[in-house]
């Protein structure tokens, strides 16, 4: 080997190892969280089966290299999610979220107002015997509250509804999402005994039924709430029109998903976010943690939703939250549901 070789070859060595020390170039603990979460996300995310790992993990550590601290790789994440097309997983570190920023633009101002203006649930009957129930998203994923929280919304609905009421409208264009039991468990009567929807695996199969019985919610043989079933005035069912929204996400679309099928309820509005994923946390550290989708949600006919849900009856635009009189998507509510009764 002459010397020009020598020392391209030399040269070559040093670069490579350089850079392959650039790469691993961080604290062992800055690692080790690096580590458990791609192990985390290797092992149970719903698109799982269609990533290449091995250049998926060189990529990330690609773009972590020389992090020093939790806070240098944060970033890292968003890009992962997208590489996983997760746009409804997160990572939780310090009370922040990261996440893949995935969302088509909204432009529906009076609903994205709205959204920021009710956060608490409005029970009331509008003229002609219609009950009406806004329903927004929550942020209490707290065990303890569900049975407080569920009773809450099912004693507000006893305490307007009637044997004469025509039907219902649930108004879920401002629910944005959360703790999904207590809304199912609250909606319980409305929704009836018996199995109302259903998580997936990657695969299809049915990872989680969610059924009503005796007006409290279940997933398989778990009971997930304990509240006392006030029977309903009349016991029979009405119509009942969802309203939905480009906001209505996540949890707001599981209640969406949960009156497909069940006889004399439509869909009315416009389609929604699409976060139709069931998600699960996993723990990193005591700062951190990974949301992560690992299932789609389905209906009680089994019908799997990976996307936005689809209103039986499109209308856009419209709203109304002040006067509900004038609000194109109530009075097409209620117009379906004198038609139906």
């Amino acid at each position: 080997m002459n010397m020009k070789a020598t020392i391209f070859l030399f040269w070559l060595l040093f670069i490579t190892g350089f850079r392959l020390k650039a790469q691993v170039s961080m604290p062992d603990s800055v690692k080790s969280f690096l580590d458990k979460s791609m192990d985390i996300v290797q092992a149970n995310s719903i698109n799982r089966d269609s990533v290449d790992w091995p250049d998926l993990r060189r990529l990330i550590y690609q773009k972590a290299a020389g992090g020093k601290s939790y806070e240098d790789i944060l970033l890292v994440y968003p890009y992962l999610f997208e590489q996983i097309g997760d746009h409804h997983g997160a990572l939780k570190f310090k009370g922040k979220s990261y996440y893949w920023k995935h969302s088509a633009p909204y432009h529906n101002q009076t609903v994205i107002a709205a959204v920021k203006m009710y956060d608490t649930v409005i029970v009331k009957m509008l003229s002609g015997n219609i009950g009406y129930i806004l329903l927004p998203g929550n942020n209490d994923f707290s065990a303890q509250h569900i049975d407080d929280d569920s009773q809450k919304i099912r004693d507000a609905i006893a305490a307007v509804d009637n044997k004469n009421v025509k039907g219902w409208i649930i108004d879920l264009r401002v629910n944005t999402g959360g703790n999904m039991y207590q809304m199912l468990a609250g909606l319980g009567n409305l929704l009836g005994d018996g199995k109302i929807g259903a998580f997936v695996n990657q695969h299809g199969q049915q990872d989680g039924i969610w059924s009503i019985r005796n007006g409290n919610i279940y997933i398989d043989s778990a009971q997930a709430s304990k509240i006392t079933s006030v029977k309903r005035e009349g016991n029979k069912i009405v119509p009942i029109a969802v309203l939905i929204s480009g906001r209505t996400a996540s949890s707001g679309e599981v209640v969406a998903i949960s009156f497909v099928g069940r006889k004399k309820a439509v869909l009315i509005g416009e389609n929604s976010a699409g976060y139709t994923t069931a998600n699960q946390g996993f723990i990193i550290n005591k700062d951190a943690g990974l949301n992560l989708a690992i299932g789609f949600d389905a209906d009680r006919l089994g019908y799997i939703y990976k996307g936005n849900i689809s209103p039986n009856i499109l209308i856009e635009g419209g709203d109304d939250f002040e006067n509900l009189d004038n609000d194109k998507k109530v009075s097409a509510a209620r117009k379906w549901i004198l038609k139906t009764r």
